[in-house]
């Protein structure tokens, strides 16, 4: 069922705005083009998490390409959490699809990235070095983690880049419930080089659940990641040596 769910992620696309149909079509009958937004006059002590139903702290806006960008600019991602992230990359007729098992606390980032060969590249870093090793390895290679970011390291397209765009350059945007999970859809339009991207961000997390990039038309990344823990191990942030960072 998922391999034939992620066929009809990528396929298909005669043009950029079948992606919003899709989008649709593959959520429940349960669809809003409207989403809520913290209201600036609200109390600042306030609880919530700023998307709950009927909250009267709250003000309700259309998502369209001259809105989104205030919607999005309203999430924050959590500070600590684990999730599978699925990545593929299509090139010509093949394609390799590449799980990692993503840890987030604050700084902390952990990587574990299955190969195609089967083995297993474990990356952890604490924003200013990166270390990496494969499998059961006790050693380990130290690099300056320099200016990659964590989307970066997870190989993800940043969703904030979409707050710098000028509004022409958005050229969908909705609301709706992608495989469960409320979600905003960006579109972006193609660029010099012929790439266009399709992101779809969870209301709840702020977090990037699925995306797609096509250049000239052509599928060549895909992203999808549906589940999400944000209870705190810090045992993932363990060196082989058995070294903990941040102690």
């Amino acid at each position: 069922m998922e391999k034939k769910r992620l066929t009809l992620f990528t396929l298909g696309f005669g043009v950029m705005i079948l992606l919003v149909v899709l989008f649709f079509a593959r959520g429940s009958v349960r669809q809003t083009d409207h989403i809520h937004l913290p209201d600036d006059s609200s109390d600042p002590q306030g609880s919530g998490d700023g998307f709950g139903e009927g909250d009267s702290q709250l003000s309700v806006v259309e998502i369209t390409p001259d809105t989104v960008q205030q919607a999005i600019a309203t999430m924050s991602r959590p500070t600590v959490y684990s999730r599978t992230v699925s990545v593929t990359i299509f090139w010509g007729t093949d394609s390799r699809t590449t799980d990692t098992q993503v840890a987030v606390d604050g700084e902390f980032t952990r990587l574990d990235t299955t190969m195609a060969d089967g083995s297993v590249r474990h990356l952890l870093s604490d924003g200013e070095t990166t270390y990496i090793w494969y499998d059961q390895e006790r050693s380990y290679s130290a690099f300056p983690s320099g200016s990659f970011t964590q989307d970066e390291e997870q190989r993800l397209p940043t969703y904030e880049d979409i707050l710098l765009l000028p509004v022409e350059e958005i050229a969908a945007a909705v609301y709706g419930e992608y495989e469960g999970v409320y979600c905003i859809c960006v579109l972006t339009t193609e660029d010099a080089d012929g790439y266009d991207t399709a992101y779809w961000i969870s209301v709840d997390t702020g977090l990037l659940v699925a995306a797609v990039t096509r250049q000239n038309g052509e599928t060549v990344y895909q992203m999808q990641s549906l589940t999400l823990d944000t209870a705190a191990d810090s045992s993932r942030f363990t060196l082989p040596d058995g070294t903990v960072l941040g102690e």
